[in-house]
């Protein structure tokens, strides 16, 4: 046997660049799903381990620990589709949409909207599909009321990235979740404290750019036809905001994510046979397949049309190669040998938690995807929060803010692109209005540099 060869910085640092390079450039230049990229790292780091004379057992079973750790996250995933899917089928989600959509008033055009848009990612677990349905529909309304389409866009986006975020249903939530090893429950109850101010500063800031398009006359044709389209396709009644009203207690109750999750699914089963009127078979085919929308309305069908186990079948499988990749990072001592050379520098509270939520917003921007960023900063830093004793929820928040929040300012990431493309908005155009960034960074460096609302690990 030969003596295994020791990983330099030097060597770290080129394979990391090489990763995301090649990242970079199959996202970005060649139009790939991360999934490939990743899968072409895998190979890279594995021919890199070669190089060190790591036995090829000991490089498969870091790639298993890595996966099996965060088996539970997948579970929470899996649920996550479900619960979408019931919710939808029973009218939940349709009722939520409807009466924030009444209460929407082109008066108040920026705040109602940010605001709409917080609720309906908060309730999907998606700031994708809010913006790309009534995101849509809120885009014409700002067009008729003369609003630069960068500022509606920047508006639009900000909300529904805050409160997907914030969302127990958020795919990218769960996920930090797991790879920190902290509870979901404390990971949303860290969220809050930055998710709070960063809002609500959002907020201040839309209203004050608002008031110069108060006066204006909106066409809001497209959202009548929202709501129309919704009353004929659903009974519609403040009964079917009881699904939520059952999450949110079994949350207070802090009940484990998955049971939650299961209860909330079923009473949406529930409320589709004895209030929708759906069969049980369909009710509960849609926990699998999704609800799938047919009111001949594109957009409301777009909005509609999601959920079920499948759905989330492409973002387990890009979990679990990010993850198989970290755990060859790990193996091969690639990471640990990169933040070891700047660890000396990161001795106090304020450096180490700037330092996670700078790398996972640089990895970000650099890999063009949230969930590599996630899997690798925590990985690479959770063991100095250990050894300062700051507790994991920490870590979480910083880079899911890091990660997810600050993404849609760089036209090549996978938000970026999406919101761009979906909105129609050029993201140098929404990038000055996208005020979560500044308002979210400012509040993340606040706390770090006063220590309020950091909590410590009782060890």
């Amino acid at each position: 046997m030969k003596t295994e060869r020791k990983t330099t910085f030097f060597m770290a640092l080129s394979v990391l660049f090489v990763n995301i390079f090649v990242l970079l450039a199959g996202v970005v230049f060649l139009k790939l799903e991360p999934h490939v990229p990743i899968l072409v790292n895998i190979g890279i780091v594995f021919c890199f381990g070669v190089f060190l004379r790591i036995p090829w057992k000991d490089l498969i079973e870091g790639m298993h620990k890595a996966v099996a750790d965060a088996v539970g996250v997948f579970l929470t995933i899996l649920m996550v589709g479900v619960v979408v899917g019931t919710w939808t089928m029973c009218g939940t989600v349709p009722v939520v949409i409807y009466y924030g959509l009444m209460l929407f008033s082109p008066q108040w055009f920026l705040i109602s909207i940010m605001v709409l848009c917080f609720v309906m990612a908060f309730v999907t677990g998606s700031s994708w599909t809010t913006a790309g349905t009534i995101g849509v529909a809120f885009m014409g309304v700002g067009i008729s009321l003369g609003i630069p389409v960068g500022l509606t866009a920047g508006c639009i986006i900000s909300g529904a990235m805050c409160g997907d975020k914030q969302s127990p249903l958020g795919a990218a939530t769960n996920l930090t979740a797991a790879i920190s090893k902290v509870d979901l429950y404390e990971t949303l109850h860290s969220l809050v404290y930055v998710t709070i101010p960063s809002i609500v500063g959002c907020g201040i800031i839309y209203t004050v750019l608002g008031f110069r398009y108060a006066e204006a006359s909106a066409d809001t044709s497209q959202v009548t036809k929202i709501m129309n389209g919704l009353a004929e396709a659903f009974h519609l009644s403040p009964i079917l905001l009881l699904p939520i009203i059952v999450l949110l207690v079994l949350i207070f109750l802090k009940i484990p994510t998955v049971p939650t999750l299961i209860a909330a699914s079923l009473c949406g089963v529930a409320l589709s046979v004895l209030y929708q009127g759906n069969s049980l078979s369909e009710s509960l085919t849609s926990m699998y397949a999704g609800y799938v929308s047919d009111t001949g309305i594109e957009l409301l069908d777009t909005l509609l049309t999601r959920g079920g186990l499948m759905a989330m079948a492409s973002t387990i499988l890009l979990i679990i190669l990010a993850l198989a990749l970290a755990g060859c990072l790990e193996r091969t001592a690639i990471m640990t040998s990169v933040v070891s050379k700047i660890s000396g520098i990161l001795q106090k509270r304020f450096s180490v938690i700037t330092a996670s939520y700078v790398m996972s917003t640089v990895l970000g921007f650099f890999s063009a995807d949230c969930h590599m960023a996630i899997v690798l900063t925590s990985n690479a830093m959770g063991r100095r929060f250990d050894e300062l004793g700051i507790h994991k929820c920490v870590l979480a928040r910083t880079v899911h803010d890091g990660a997810t929040g600050l993404a849609p300012l760089v036209p090549w990431t996978t938000a970026g692109v999406y919101f761009s493309a979906t909105l129609g908005v050029a993201a140098a155009e929404y990038v000055p209005y996208y005020m979560l960034a500044l308002t979210m960074t400012a509040a993340t460096l606040f706390f770090a540099a006063t220590g309020m609302t950091i909590r410590y690990s009782k060890e």
